[in-house]
C-alpha cells in the first residue's frame, strides 16, 4: 500500500470515520515497520495541529515505535479472547481531542515521553507503589459464616441445604444440587473488594461478572416458579433463559425483569444514578410508577434517588470495559474518574480547588499500578495529583 493511502487511513482514524474493516487495516499497516517513518511524520503534524491537540512534549519516533509494540500486544490479546456472540467493535488507539492526554492514556506503562523541556516535577508516591487489590472474594454461606475463597481449597467447601458448594480448579464456585429442593431458601452472597473482579455461576447456569466493591445476594437453590437476586455496585448478567422461571434482579429500588439475555447494571452508593445497560434480549426495568421495555444497545438512567428514566444509546465498549480490564474515559468528570480509581486501587482520593470544568478522555489497563494511570492523567495538564501512602490529593493543572 502506498504512503497516500496510509495517510488516509490515519487522518480517518484521527477523525472517526473509518468503519470497522478500515481501521482493521489501518492497525495491521500502522504494525509494519516500512510505514515507521510516515507514522512519525504524521504524528509530528497531529501534534502541531490545534484540531488534535495542544502543543505536547514528545518524539515522534520513539512514540511512532511504541504504538508498533503496543499495537502487536493488542493484537495478541484479541487473538486471546473468548468468541463474541456479536463481532467486536473495534477503537482507535487515539482519539482527536488532547491526543497527547490520549496517547499517554491508552499506552501507559509502555509510553515513554522524550521531554524537550523541564516541567517541574510532580510527587506522585512517597511510598510503595499502589496496585490493584489481591484480595479474593468472600462467599457468605446461609448462616453468616464467612469463606475467603483465597484460603480454601478446591473441592467441596460447603453444603447449602441439598445443594453442595464446589470450588473449581479455575478458582471459581459451581452449585450441585443433590437432592430435591425441598423449599428451603438458604442465600448466599458473593462480595467482591476492591480491586478484584469475579465470574460466578448461578445454582441455575447463569454467569455473572462482579466489578470491584460489588455484591450479589442468591439463593443456593432457586424457587421452582422464579429466580431473584440482589446486587451492589455493578455486575454484568447473562442469564440462561427459562420461559417458566422468570429472572429478577433488585438494584436499589429498581427491579430489572429478564427471561434469558445480557445486560450490565451500575448502582454504586457513592453514584448519583443507576444505569441499566441491554446487550442482548429484552429487560423490563421498573422502579414505582417507572417502567420501560429495554431493547439491545439501549441504556436506562435513573437517579438513585428515583423518579423517571432517561433512555440513551451509549457506546457499549465503554460501559463493558471493566469486564475486559481496562478504565475507559470519554468526556469523563475528574471526580467520576477518581471514583472508580478508588475502588479499583482502593485508595482515598480529596479534592483541592475547583474541579467543575475537569473532563478527560482516554483507555487504560487496569493491570497498570496507580502512578501509571496518574501520570498519564497528568499529561493532559488539566489536572494534577499528590500521593502520599493510601491517599490521593487532586487539583487544577497547569493548562498551560
Amino acid at each position: 500500500m502506498s504512503d497516500t493511502s496510509f495517510e488516509a487511513l490515519f487522518r480517518g482514524y484521527m477523525n472517526g470515520t473509518l468503519n470497522a474493516s478500515e481501521i482493521h487495516r489501518f492497525r495491521r499497516l500502522a504494525m509494519e515497520r516500512d510505514n515507521k517513518a510516515v507514522l512519525s511524520r504524521l504524528l509530528e503534524e497531529a501534534f502541531s495541529n490545534p484540531a488534535y491537540a495542544e502543543a505536547a512534549d514528545y518524539d515522534p519516533a520513539e512514540m511512532a515505535d511504541e504504538i508498533l509494540l503496543k499495537a502487536r500486544q493488542q493484537d495478541a490479546q484479541l487473538s486471546m479472547l473468548p468468541p463474541a456472540r456479536k463481532p467486536p467493535v473495534f477503537r482507535p488507539w487515539f482519539k482527536y481531542a488532547a491526543a497527547a492526554a490520549i496517547f499517554g492514556l491508552l499506552l501507559a506503562g509502555t509510553w515513554k515521553f522524550a521531554s524537550r523541556r523541564q516541567h517541574p516535577a510532580v510527587p506522585l508516591a512517597t511510598r510503595q507503589p499502589v496496585t490493584p487489590g489481591t484480595a479474593q472474594p468472600v462467599l457468605i454461606l446461609g448462616d453468616g459464616s464467612r469463606l475467603a475463597l483465597d484460603s480454601v481449597g478446591n473441592g467441596t467447601i460447603a453444603q447449602q441445604g441439598n445443594t453442595r458448594i464446589v470450588k473449581l480448579a479455575n478458582g471459581q464456585v459451581a452449585y450441585q444440587l443433590t437432592g430435591n429442593n425441598n423449599g428451603n431458601m438458604l442465600y448466599n452472597t458473593m462480595q467482591t473488594p476492591h480491586g478484584c473482579m469475579y465470574q460466578l455461576t448461578l445454582p441455575d447456569g447463569s454467569r455473572v461478572w462482579l466489578n470491584a466493591a460489588s455484591s450479589i445476594r442468591y439463593p443456593a437453590a432457586f424457587a421452582a416458579d422464579r429466580r431473584q437476586v440482589e446486587v451492589t455496585g455493578e455486575a454484568f448478567f447473562d442469564i440462561v433463559k427459562d420461559d417458566h422461571k422468570p429472572f429478577t434482579v433488585t438494584v436499589q429500588q429498581l427491579d430489572i425483569q429478564v427471561l434469558g439475555t445480557a445486560f450490565n447494571v451500575m448502582a454504586y452508593p457513592d453514584e448519583t444514578t443507576i444505569r441499566t445497560t441491554l446487550l442482548q434480549g429484552a429487560i423490563n426495568v421498573s422502579s414505582g410508577d417507572a417502567r420501560h421495555l429495554l431493547h439491545p444497545g439501549e441504556q436506562a438512567t435513573m437517579a438513585a434517588a428515583g423518579g423517571p428514566f432517561s433512555i440513551s444509546k451509549p457506546n457499549l465498549e465503554e460501559i463493558l470495559s471493566w469486564k475486559n480490564g481496562e478504565f475507559y474515559f470519554k468526556d469523563t468528570h475528574i471526580q467520576t474518574i477518581m471514583r472508580e480509581v478508588a475502588r479499583w486501587y482502593n485508595v482515598e482520593v480529596s479534592y483541592e480547588g475547583d474541579m467543575e470544568d475537569i473532563i478527560l478522555s482516554g483507555i487504560v489497563s487496569r493491570n497498570e499500578p496507580v502512578a501509571q494511570l496518574l501520570k498519564a492523567l497528568e499529561m493532559t495538564k488539566m489536572v494534577r495529583f499528590r500521593m502520599n501512602g493510601n491517599r490521593i490529593v487532586v487539583s487544577p493543572g497547569t493548562r498551560g
